[in-house]
């Protein structure tokens, strides 16, 4: 019984989610306090929390694999960037309670998914997307495919480079289906992610010539997960946009965790560049 009962242990304790209840703990008797928010599209649910005014500029945190919204939580409940912009933070598809465990592989879909979200943005500017490891290119992609509503790309740690793509031998059993059943539902939707990643990233190449917004790609030279090399691929990829690299020789893959300071700096300069941008409508 301990054995046919152990995956769902498992999985109950790796789901890198954060209830309702444990977010309205977390905010408890803090400056900002969040709106939790759900939209439906391409018949799914995805779910999101603000903090902030829809009239100030819109900054979108887009979490890696696996994930969920709390991964930039310190960010969205930190009352001195708040006071600057509305901050959101989304669950990706398949992750924390934007449909948990249905998975979607294709990057241009979920871009599509999460792009209800800059539709509430009523500030006036284009928005600032942030975007960590595997949200890195789902950031990307939404500059690519919504032009007119983004205004700013800073990937941490992006996975954007398909031949510089590191998959471990542990994703091609754990797909199998004999054990595809043992592994925790985010894990799973995780590796179906990263099995189709190359593929995927490989569909956006012809498409890099349309970032057109400052970028800031941050990255660590000891980051053992997305390799040091997907910097140099940003540099020859990303050639009609603003580039600015931020690169550490001791830093490693947890860039939101340990080196935070890093994404806020890159934050607060985007805001600054977008102070006299305005939102300009059908420009693509």
């Amino acid at each position: 019984m301990l054995f046919v009962l152990m995956p769902e242990l498992i999985s109950s304790c790796l789901q890198f989610r954060m209830s309702e209840e444990k977010l309205n703990k977390y905010f408890e008797g803090k400056p900002v306090q969040p709106e939790l928010d759900q939209y439906t599209v391409q018949e799914r649910t995805i779910n999101y929390l603000s903090v902030g005014a829809d009239t100030l500029p819109l900054v979108l945190f887009v979490h890696g694999a696996p994930g969920s919204l709390d991964a930039f939580i310190d960010f969205v409940s930190d009352s001195a960037i708040a006071s600057k912009a509305r901050l959101v933070s989304v669950d990706r598809p398949g992750y924390g309670y934007s449909g948990f465990g249905d998975h979607e592989t294709s990057i241009k879909k979920q871009a599509a998914m999460i792009q209800p979200i800059l539709e509430t943005n009523k500030s006036g500017k284009p928005a600032v997307l942030v975007g960590h490891s595997y949200g890195g290119p789902i950031v990307a992609r939404m500059a690519m495919d919504f032009p007119e509503q983004v205004g700013a790309l800073v990937m941490a740690a992006p996975a954007i480079d398909p031949e510089h793509e590191k998959i471990f031998w542990i994703s091609y059993p754990a797909d199998w289906f004999l054990f595809r059943w043992m592994v925790p539902v985010t894990l799973r939707v995780s590796n179906y992610e990263k099995l189709s990643h190359v593929e995927e990233l490989t569909n956006m190449l012809p498409l890099w010539n349309k970032v057109k917004v400052p970028t800031i790609h941050i990255h660590g030279e000891k980051d053992k997960l997305v390799p040091f090399e997907n910097a140099a691929f940003a540099e020859k990829m990303i050639t009609n946009a603003p580039l600015e690299m931020v690169t550490r020789k001791d830093m490693g893959h947890l860039i939101p965790w340990n080196n935070p300071e890093l994404i806020y700096e890159a934050i607060y300069k985007s805001l600054e560049e977008l102070e006299n941008i305005r939102v300009t409508k059908n420009s693509n």
